[in-house]
């Protein structure tokens, strides 16, 4: 690791260097102390005030390389982040070895390579090269090949007559398998029981192994379960809601989201009519599971930043996140005052780890056992989800109960655009708090649970699946915000610190980190050091404007090159000085963390909510529009071109690879990104983007706060027209428009999708959500809604839903016999498709339901399908049977008869086409083989079902 200096008064405060007369360096040192402290009195050993230090090559792993030298009194003198282009520079000598802290393979080599100044001619050079062949030089240039793997100091002095320089750096030598960095070794099992750090529990997960399991279900389990795993009369559907959850790696200094999954589950009694079980008759419980032929076990070592092994410190210990440090105090305002006490002890943050926020059912705080919407008799209850751990962490693998059932639930029904999402009839386990960790370390964002439905006393295990609840800490600010000494790689890396250094502000890296290297991986103390350059960066540009939640002002402002953090009232000082770790969302709303669904509270003088405890959003315009609008605004964001034609080839749009090149440069630089994928389903692999569904930066930030300001809070400052984040998404129904003789492609302003990925002709689906030239990016409205989520209902129950003529949200959506949509068709951006990567976590859901990947088609899923008419059109979306014999032998004989006199074939011209070739929309998910009027018959997996496989299409037209 690379040290970093820092001067400190008693106070510990940062001055510049010229003002001092002794000063600490941190730097990497044994592991027992992991932090030697190098103390220099300059008075004493030189008698001059002033030094000049090179520390940015302290490579060595069990020290810390110091050059000193002598210099003139500069008054202000600091030591500024290396990102800094104004440092001032003596003119005594100095070195610097390039490159800085190389990584190879074994049998690599490295072009070492001296960079001198201060010496009025050629110097003497003297290389040491530790683990190196040749193991010294004296050229100022030398190639060293490294036959082991190791870490290994490579050291340079430079001198001549009396003039020297000393610098150092280090290689690593690590073999590109899947070995981690601690010198473990992994079993072949990639599991997520527990969110508490290995140090903190004492447990080495790579001696005990991977946690138990509970009775593992089959391909198809609910056609002949494995033993252990239920009968053949149940079925469970689960699934997480939003297809991926963000989460912190730290949380010391700021926090975008806390480790927070949302486990949804149906419980099904098959039959020729199957019924959704409540909890009178059904619990749902969950517990850790693995997938052997998950992707990130033979994800290769990356010998730079370690992932996937990101989660495991230098030592080899498990770090999973230091969330419930701070969780109280962060996340305090979220509720009103005293509630969080009631669940988290804000005095000993150890007894809340593995215990989610508190989650309130919103179904009886807003309609209460009388089934009426804010009838009086609403309460407030709240539950708390555990890992699954969190009894015997890293040994223990307990099965935890999903504590709510919804019967209806309310969104947001005091808002104009509410209603109640009516009939939802599921079990909820919301919060549970995954890390980004694996129990080895590994960073993996698809972690699977273990769902059992189970009797309504528990005893007996009705149904079994695997699916799974996403979480990602690749969502970050350290692409731009990050120090360029941490983020060589990005293109961006420092551009949004040029503020600071221009305001003459210190620039953060990891080195600043004063668990670095210790108790916390590399990826850790990168996102620490960006949060404080971050909180800088605001309180520089907005502190003047600070209010608190009373409305009262409460400017930041005190920032100098000696107080960096500013007074009390900055964030930077809230963090750093006074340990109480910000929230972007206190400030800034979002319904994200709204769980109470109350709209934004605190900060207007003249309109105080006594629930606000903190918060100060009245005042302020969303967490969406501030991100979204600031960043338009860089010029750094490239604009996203539309999709060109399709190739048949691929079925991608001729231009994919600049998009998807885009993609990596826009909305990867922020959201789960370039190894998380988080868009990973259907949708993307057909070619879309995100661009393609939210629109660019101004269009996703222009939102209902606009106009937002102190001088108009919420609500007057509201414009409800806009989009409301999180409430006002695309739906299924903008680009599957209709069937294939009913849709909008080819209306004024469609994207048309021309090709699938097998090379179909499609024209029925678009591949973008709203109309090119609609600055809004407002979501198509089909007027067909075959495939559309459910229209909100003018009313519940006689409450007149304010939302009412809207689409519902997909994630509260239901269809074909009150099962949820997520349940047949898998989670927003990870829609069942082809079973690949990164998608093969997700897809084994799917695989255990029906017997393979993709949407959820095989009717003996829930139904007993021997008990069902067989010219039954009653399926999902008006599906006929599919893979039953009674079917395809004789009943849709009779019922394309009847359909044939009907405009576009009628019912089955919707998805076959009216001239019976087939469509995308009739393509079979599997290769089938059948026997039809004495005549073997084969349609291969993706290619369209056409009369004229079985005879000939003129046939198929007779009435």
């Amino acid at each position: 690791m690379i040290g970093r200096l820092h001067a400190r008064r008693s106070d510990s405060s940062t001055r510049p260097l010229g003002h001092w007369t002794s000063l600490q360096v941190r730097a990497r040192s044994e592991p027992q102390d992991r932090e030697t402290i190098i103390q220099a009195s300059l008075n004493a050993l030189f008698g001059v005030e002033h030094i000049i230090m090179n520390l940015r090559s302290t490579a060595a792993p069990f020290g810390v390389a110091l050059s000193i030298g002598l210099a003139l009194p500069w008054p202000g003198l600091s030591l500024a982040d290396s990102d800094s282009d104004s440092d001032s520079r003596s003119s005594s000598a100095s070195c610097t070895i390039s490159p800085q802290n190389p990584t190879v393979t074994p049998g690599g080599s490295v072009a070492w390579s001296a960079n001198v100044s201060g010496f009025s001619r050629t110097p003497n050079y003297n290389w040491s090269f530790n683990g190196g062949n040749p193991s010294s030089s004296t050229s100022q240039t030398r190639t060293v090949s490294y036959p082991q793997a190791g870490t290994f100091a490579t050291t340079l002095q430079v001198s001549r007559r009396g003039t020297q320089a000393t610098c150092t750096t280090q290689v690593t030598v690590r073999s590109s398998d899947t070995a981690p960095p601690g010198g473990g070794t992994p079993p072949n099992a990639s599991i997520n029981s527990t969110s508490q750090n290995t140090l903190d529990v004492g447990v080495d997960p790579y001696t005990v192994g991977p946690v138990d399991e509970a009775p593992k279900p089959d391909s198809a389990n609910s056609l002949s379960p494995a033993a252990g795993t239920g009968s053949s009369g149940y079925q469970v559907v689960a699934i997480n809601d939003l297809g991926m959850h963000c989460g912190d790696l730290d949380t010391r200094i700021s926090s975008i989201l806390p480790p927070f999954q949302v486990l949804l589950a149906q419980v099904i009694q098959k039959g020729a009519e199957p019924k959704v079980l409540g909890p009178s008759q059904a619990q749902v419980t969950y517990s850790a599971a693995s997938n052997p032929n998950d992707p990130i076990l033979s994800a290769p070592l990356d010998p730079a930043t370690n992932y996937p092994f990101t989660g495991l410190t230098d030592s080899g210990d498990v770090y999973k996140t230091n969330f419930w440090t701070v969780a109280f105090q962060a996340y305090d305002p979220f509720y009103p005052p005293g509630i969080l006490t009631a669940f988290y002890d804000p005095n000993d943050p150890s007894k809340n780890v593995d215990l989610s926020l508190p989650v309130p059912n919103v179904e009886d705080l807003y309609i209460g056992p009388d089934g009426l919407v804010n009838s009086g008799d609403e309460f407030l209850s709240a539950v708390q989800h555990a890992m699954p751990g969190i009894g015997n962490p890293y040994v223990g693998n307990d099965a935890e109960v999903a504590e709510e059932h919804y019967g209806d639930k309310p969104f947001f029904v005091n808002f104009p655009f509410g209603y109640v999402a009516n009939g939802v009839n599921w079990f909820e386990g919301a919060g549970v708090p995954f890390a980004a960790f694996d129990d080895f370390g590994r960073e993996n964002p698809y972690p699977l649970v273990r769902v059992q439905a189970k009797n309504s006393s528990g005893t007996t295990v009705l149904a079994t699946v695997d699916t799974v609840l996403p979480i990602s800490g690749e969502a970050s600010c350290k692409n731009c915000h990050g120090s360029r000494f941490d983020m060589p790689d990005s293109p961006n890396a420092g551009s949004a610190n040029q503020t600071l250094i221009d305001a003459g502000l210190p620039v953060e890296d990891s080195t600043s980190d004063p668990l670095v290297g210790a108790s916390v991986p590399l990826a850790v103390s990168v996102e620490y050091a960006t949060d404080i350059n971050v909180l800088r960066l605001h309180d520089l540009l907005h502190g003047a404007a600070y209010r608190d939640t009373d409305g009262n002002a409460t400017a930041c402002n005190g920032m100098s090159t000696d107080t960096p953090n500013g007074n009390a009232n900055c964030l930077a000082n809230q963090a750093l000085d006074q340990g109480r770790s910000v929230v972007c969302q206190v400030c800034h709303y979002t319904p994200a963390l709204d769980l109470a669904q109350f709209g934004p509270l605190g900060g207007d003088a003249a309109n105080p909510d006594t629930a606000a405890n903190g918060r100060v959003q009245r005042v302020q315009q969303s967490n969406s529009r501030v991100l979204h609008m600031a960043h338009a605004g860089t010029g750094l964001f490239p604009a996203m071109p539309a999709p060109t034609a399709d190739s048949a080839d691929t079925g991608l749009p001729g231009n994919q690879a600049a998009r998807e090149a885009v993609l990596e440069q826009t909305c990867y630089q922020c959201h789960p990104g370039t190894n998380t994928k988080c868009m990973r389903g259907a949708m993307a692999n057909g070619g879309m983007v995100c661009q393609d569904c939210h629109g660019d930066l101004t269009q996703v930030g222009d939102d209902f706060t606009a106009n937002v300001s102190a001088a108009q809070p919420f609500p007057a400052g509201a414009d409800l027209t806009k989009r409301v984040p999180w409430a006002n998404e695309p739906g299924c129904g903008s680009c599957h428009t209709g069937d294939a003789n009913n849709n909008l492609a080819g209306s004024t302003g469609t994207a048309v999708n021309g090709y699938d990925t097998n090379g179909n002709a499609d024209g029925i689906r678009l591949i973008r959500a709203y109309l090119s030239g609609d600055t809004n990016a407002k979501p198509i409205v089909p007027a067909n809604k075959r495939f559309a989520e459910n229209t909100v209902p003018a009313s519940f129950n006689g409450f007149a839903n304010p939302g009412a003529g809207n689409q519902k949200l997909y994630r509260v959506s239901t269809g074909h016999g009150g099962v949820m949509c997520e349940g047949c068709h898998g989670a927003t951006h990870a829609e069942w498709d082809q079973d690949g990567s990164p998608l093969k976590n997700d897809n084994v859901t799917a695989g255990q339901l029906q017997g393979h990947s993709g949407t959820v088609s095989e009717c003996s899923t829930c139904h007993t399908t021997s008990a069902m008419s067989s010219d039954t059109q009653g399926g999902p979306h008006g599906m006929h049977l599919v893979n039953d014999s009674r079917f395809w032998k004789e009943a849709h004989k009779d019922l394309a008869k009847r359909e044939n006199g009907k405009a576009g074939g009628g019912t089955c011209g919707s998805c076959h086409g009216s001239d019976h070739l087939g469509t995308v929309l009739s393509r079979s998910p599997v290769t089938r083989s059948f026997s039809v009027e004495g005549s073997n018959r084969t349609v291969q997996a993706g290619d369209p079902v056409s009369c004229g496989l079985c005879h000939s299409v003129n046939k198929s037209f007779e009435r």
